[in-house]
Parts: C-alpha cells; sequence; structure tokens
C-alpha cells in the first residue's frame, strides 16, 4: 500500500512515514545516536568503576544528569515554543559531539578525571532539557496527524532496540584494545554529528517551526502554557494517567528481582529472563502498532488496553507462577508499547503548535520528578508488605486511572 493510499484508509505505518523525507532525515540521525549514547553509557559506567570503584560515585553520575533536566525541562519547554526547534536539536546534537569528543582525548591521553565525568553529566542533563522537549513538539511538524502513531511507534522502537543492542555492543568495543573507551568516546560524537547532519538537512514549514515573536517573559509564557493544558480537560486525564503509569511501573527495577528470587524461587538467570521477556513484548508492541496503528478512537484505545494492563500487573503480583509471569510481562510489554505510542500520537495531535513545546515540558518534568519517589516508596514499601502487594497494588492503580478516564467523554471519543 503506498503512503497516499495508507493516509487515504485512515492508516498508516513504518514504510509510510519514512516516505516522508524530513521525519526520514530526524529518524535516521537519531536512530545512530541513540545507539551512540547506548554504547556510550556502558562505557562512562566502567570508567567511573576504573576511576573510583565507587558505587557512590556511579550514583552521583546519574543524579547529576537528572538534577539539571529535571530543574530546566519547563524553561526548555517555553524555548522550544519561543525559537526555532530545528536550530535547538542541531545546535544541542553539536554540543553533545563537541564534548563527547573532547571527553574521549581525556581518555585516550590519559587526563581524564572524576570531575570531568560531573561536568559531562551536568553539560547532558542541561542539553537534554531542551532537546527532548523540541523532538517531541517538532515531530508533528513532519508528518500528517494520521501518521503520528505510526511515526512515536518508530521512535520508540529504535530506542528500545538501541536499548537492548547498544550495551551488548559498547562491552564488546570497550575489551578491544584497538577501541576502549576512548574509542567508544569517539564513536559517539561521530553518532551526534551524523545526527546533527540528519536534523540540518530537514525543511521545517515556515509557519509550524516554533519560532515567534514575542514580548512576554518565560514565566508568562509557562503560565499561559500552563493555562492552556488545565484548560483541556481531555489532556489533564491523559497526563494523569501517563503520571500513574510511570510511578507505578518504575518500582519495578527495585521490586522485581526480590519477586523474581522470594515469591518466584529464580536466580539471577529468572530475572533475566523475566526482564527480557518485558523488552521482547514492548518491541513487538511497537511493531504492531507501527504496522497496524489505529487512527480512530485513540484515547478510548489506550485507557482500555492500559486497563488491561493493569489487570496483567494484579495477576503478575498475586499468582506467584515463573511461566505465568514470563507470559503475563510479555503481554503486559506488548500492550505498554502500543499504549505509549497511542498516548504520545493522541497528544501531538491534539496540542496545538504554539504550546507543544510547553506541554512536552511539564510532561517529562512530572515523569523525571516521579520516578526517584517512586523508586524510594516503592523499596520502602516492597519491604514492608512484600514485593508482589505493591506490584498488584501498581497495577490496582494503573488499572482504576483508567477506568476512570474511559467514563470521561472526551477521552472515549478523542480521535
Amino acid at each position: 500500500m503506498s503512503s497516499i493510499a495508507a493516509e487515504k484508509s485512515g492508516r498508516s505505518n513504518f514504510l509510510s512515514v519514512l516516505r516522508r523525507r524530513n521525519f526520514a532525515l530526524l529518524w535516521s540521525g537519531q536512530a545512530i545516536s541513540l545507539l551512540g549514547d547506548a554504547l556510550f553509557a556502558i562505557a562512562e559506567i566502567w570508567l567511573v568503576l576504573q576511576l573510583t570503584g565507587s558505587a557512590v560515585a556511579m550514583g552521583t553520575t546519574v543524579i547529576l544528569t537528572q538534577l539539571p533536566r529535571l530543574a530546566l525541562m519547563m524553561i526548555g519547554g517555553v524555548s522550544v515554543d519561543r525559537y526555532d526547534r530545528r536550530m535547538m536539536m542541531l545546535i544541542s546534537d553539536l554540543i553533545r559531539g563537541g564534548v563527547v569528543f573532547m571527553f574521549g582525548y581525556l581518555v585516550a591521553t590519559n587526563q581524564i578525571q572524576l570531575w570531568h565525568v560531573y561536568v559531562l553529566a551536568i553539560i547532558f542533563g542541561v542539553v537534554s532539557a531542551f532537546f527532548q522537549p523540541a523532538q517531541s513538539a517538532v515531530i508533528p511538524n513532519l508528518v500528517p496527524r494520521d501518521s503520528l502513531t505510526a511515526a512515536t511507534a518508530l521512535s520508540q522502537l529504535t530506542m528500545q532496540v538501541a536499548q537492548v543492542f547498544g550495551p551488548l555492543l559498547g562491552g564488546i568495543l570497550i575489551a578491544l584494545p584497538a577501541v576502549g573507551i576512548a574509542g567508544v568516546c569517539y564513536l559517539n560524537a561521530a553518532s551526534f554529528l551524523i545526527g546533527a547532519l540528519g536534523i540540518a538537512f530537514i525543511q521545517m514549514p515556515a509557519a509550524t517551526n516554533g519560532a515567534r515573536k514575542t514580548n512576554n517573559s518565560m514565566l508568562t509564557d509557562l503560565r499561559d502554557g500552563l493555562r492552556y493544558l488545565f484548560g483541556f480537560r481531555a489532556l489533564v486525564i491523559i497526563l494523569l494517567l501517563a503520571m500513574v503509569l510511570n510511578f507505578s511501573l518504575a518500582p519495578l527495577q527495585v521490586l522485581m528481582p526480590i519477586h523474581a528470587q522470594n515469591a518466584l524461587g529464580q536466580g539471577s538467570e529468572g530475572f533475566g529472563l523475566l526482564l527480557t521477556m518485558l523488552g521482547v513484548g514492548m518491541v513487538a508492541g511497537s511493531i504492531f502498532v507501527g504496522v497496524w496503528s489505529p487512527n480512530r478512537r485513540r484515547g478510548l484505545w489506550s485507557f482500555a488496553l492500559c486497563a488491561v494492563g493493569g489487570a496483567f500487573f494484579i495477576v503478575i503480583g498475586l499468582v506467584p507462577i515463573f511461566a505465568l509471569t514470563l507470559a503475563m510481562l510479555f503481554v503486559f510489554g506488548f500492550l505498554n508499547a502500543i499504549i505509549n505510542a497511542m498516548l504520545g500520537a493522541t497528544m501531538q495531535g491534539i496540542i496545538a503548535d504554539e504550546f507543544r513545546g510547553r506541554v512536552a515540558g511539564v510532561n517529562m518534568t512530572i515523569a523525571t520528578g516521579l520516578n526517584p519517589i517512586a523508586l524510594a516508596l516503592g523499596g520502602v514499601m516492597g519491604d514492608a508488605f512484600g514485593a508482589g502487594i505493591i506490584i498488584a497494588a501498581g497495577g490496582v492503580l494503573c488499572a482504576l486511572t483508567a477506568l476512570g478516564g474511559l467514563g470521561v467523554r472526551e477521552i472515549r471519543e478523542l480521535q
């Protein structure tokens, strides 16, 4: 089916969105950049381990990336709606590429110190606070509305594949004497350059580029964005569901290994298989929604599937059978990928272009801020009540929130 035919039928898929030159340029460059990031993440952790042997130092590196992102994400969202989105992404990739190249040089010449790692982490956190809202806001400028689900699914799939294969490839490259940590840094710098080249050749529609003349202060623009968001009931409910999903799923990082050992009687191999099934399910779900992407009743589909996914999580927490848990995690990963793609496409499609960056900034700030709270609370409650009970409670929270959303007419009628 041609891209034109796909759009006439109300459906779009990976091939049809990749026929869109501007989106293809963005996606291909960022796919390579994501792989470079995944390689570099392993190199950075291994470097800190070699320099210090300290878990505290590795944790500090992560925190120094997250805190600037959390602090500046809303400002980044306002900037995306005020300035040229394509140029913001281009500058962001060039900055990160240049910094990583210098970092690789310090490693190669044995001048690297821990404070260099911390500075790099801060710079990456600051830059991502502007790049991520810009990328989220620019995709609807590059594809038609009925292609947003497929475009979102393809971006999601690319990230998942990079996260699966990047660490494996990174570990192999670090072990090679001809590459090592410095070589991985140079590869990541090159990946940012490729990403920047893809962005440089994008031709943005003049009327939807984020650049607009305004005499308002950043604070006024932020207040206007929040007023727009909270005046849009369907959008508030979608953000609420996204918050609940993030809050419920984040503790899995600390709860699932405990549940695997204590309730399922599994060792590290079994735990690894559980995570693998979840990841495989998400990859399969991204492929499915990219091939079959419903463009009608996306609100209804998203919230209904979220209620079903919550029910699966209740079973995972309360029925400790290893084979059943494997199957449930695969199905949940499958559904979660579909939900994320459809909710992301729905939000991008209903938000007015001039507010898209600010809403993305608010959404990403909430997600980033809730993650450490959910991890800490999940760990404490897991110790107190048992990991399985808290996993099931997260499923109940997801299901109830989704069912509540289905009771809202605007959600059921969202296209």
